[in-house]
């Protein structure tokens, strides 16, 4: 055949259809089967460079892009329609997993570097465009399917010293690779990095520069926390204590001494531990912080069975979680039966002294405990609508005081020219007819609005329907 012809044949057929018989002509000719599979078998594709997969991956950039701008700044600026790349990006994370089915891991360990290099590239250059994270979510499957390869120990000697060179001279390039991951980052495959002591003493340099020039005590804190895990999974158990303590102010590190310390049942000890993290936060100004501390502690009271200090801990966190619900619960499970009046109504009375705004759990504690003169004034306050949620418990003893409130509601809605407010003045009429004499009154009330504000038609619709 013409080589000019064939490749004109080529460049027009539909791909469909030639692929199709070359399935169809392979399962009629033994010889041409072979040739095939000799020549396309995954098993043995091995590309000498990323370069490929580079150039695949800058194209699915340059071809989806979209210009960005307005009238005033012109339309000079390009952004990319980040579904549209991650669309033309799949068939390469479709060909990781053709190429690990067909045990080839090299080849599938070369795209999974490909798109992590090139990704933070391309995605960052043009700026946002990005905002559901369809790009992102590509870079972090590259990732993972590292890890899973070296999780399942897919990778032969060569390979995964070849993988940690790599990753040793990628990782270092951290403002690069800042905040594309969107559920992960580069940092995980570090731990996998112990086989050899070369490699343990490479890893742990590479986590020592890392925390020297972390730019901040969130980058130091988890450089640290890399070092203390990768001492640990290589059984350096008293290397990894003495990074612990090297770092103890860092909260996360500090947890993992707690941890150990409530394992061996040391409460003391953890007790203490606690209060001095408690102490640095303050004077860093970290009341979060603070306050997961103090749920802490109340683990480890609980643990030693202390209910005098489960109390005080847990009405500390109710006031200062601005009333929890799950330390209320904490306060009823644990405080003599004797105790609770006066322990309710100092809960009570610290909530109406510091909580702003209605508070759903106080209404719930009125209710329980059927207070419905301080419900009833608790809904007042906050307004006719929290009337009409909680009605069912207060309409039998405070019917005409609901009333009179929903008819000042309805007559202040009703001077707004506002669709939310005419859905208000309907919805509240029709709850007005079903009290003692209500029907009367509004009808009233619909007669003169029908008479002050027929111009409105939105409302007349509305009030069509009372």
């Amino acid at each position: 055949m013409d080589k000019k012809i064939a490749a004109e044949i080529l460049k027009h057929c539909d791909n469909t259809e030639l692929h199709r018989f070359i399935i169809d002509y392979a399962l009629k000719n033994s010889e041409f089967a072979k040739a095939f599979t000799a020549r396309f078998n995954p098993e043995k594709k091995s590309s000498k460079s990323k370069e490929g997969y580079v150039t695949a991956i800058e194209k699915a950039f340059h071809k989806n892009m979209n210009r960005v701008g307005n009238r005033y700044n012109g339309w000079d600026d390009f952004g990319f329609d980040a579904y549209a790349v991650a669309q033309a990006l799949n068939p390469l994370l479709e060909k990781i997993d053709f190429y690990l089915r067909n045990n080839n891991v090299g080849e599938a360990i070369l795209i999974c570097q490909a798109l992590i290099e090139t990704l933070p590239d391309e995605w960052n250059d043009v700026g946002e465009g990005d905002e559901e994270g369809d790009v992102q979510v590509v870079y972090d499957t590259a990732i993972d399917k590292l890890q899973e390869l070296l999780e399942e120990n897919r990778l032969s000697k060569t390979q995964k010293e070849a993988l940690f060179d790599w990753y040793s001279k990628e990782h270092k390039l951290t403002a690069k690779h800042e905040y594309v991951g969107l559920n992960t980052a580069l940092g995980v495959l570090e731990n996998y990095f112990t086989d050899t002591p070369e490699m343990l003493q490479q890893s742990l340099a590479n986590i020592e520069e890392r925390i020297s020039n972390a730019g901040s005590d969130y980058r130091r804190e988890d450089a640290a926390m890399s070092k203390i895990c990768l001492l640990q999974k290589a059984g350096m158990e008293e290397e990894a204590e003495r990074a612990v303590t090297e770092y103890i102010r860092f909260q996360n590190v500090r947890k993992l001494r707690l941890q150990k310390l409530i394992k061996e049942k040391r409460y003391a000890v953890a007790i203490e531990l606690i209060q001095a993290g408690i102490k640095i936060a303050t004077q860093e100004g970290h009341p979060g912080t603070v306050i997961s501390w103090k749920e802490e502690l109340l683990i480890i009271y609980k643990l030693q069975k202390n209910s005098d200090k489960i109390l005080s801990a847990s009405e500390e966190l109710f006031y200062e979680r601005r009333g929890s619900r799950k330390y209320y619960e904490e306060l009823k499970k644990y405080t003599p039966q004797k105790d609770w009046p006066a322990t309710l109504e100092r809960l009570l009375s610290k909530m109406d002294n510091c909580f702003f705004g209605f508070s759903d759990l106080k209404a719930d504690m009125l209710i329980e405990h059927k207070m419905w003169d301080r419900l009833f004034a608790l809904c007042k306050k906050s307004g006719a609508e929290k009337l009409e949620e909680y009605e069912k418990y207060l309409k039998p003893l405070y019917a005409k005081e609901i009333f009179d409130e929903y008819q000042n509601y309805v007559e202040k809605q009703a001077l707004i020219t506002d669709q939310n407010a005419y859905d208000n003045v309907g919805r509240v009429l029709k709850k007005m007819k079903g009290f003692e004499g209500g029907e009367v009154v509004v009808t009233q009330l619909v007669q003169k609005y029908r008479g002050l504000y027929k111009k409105r038609r939105n409302m007349m619709k509305v009030l069509e329907g009372v």
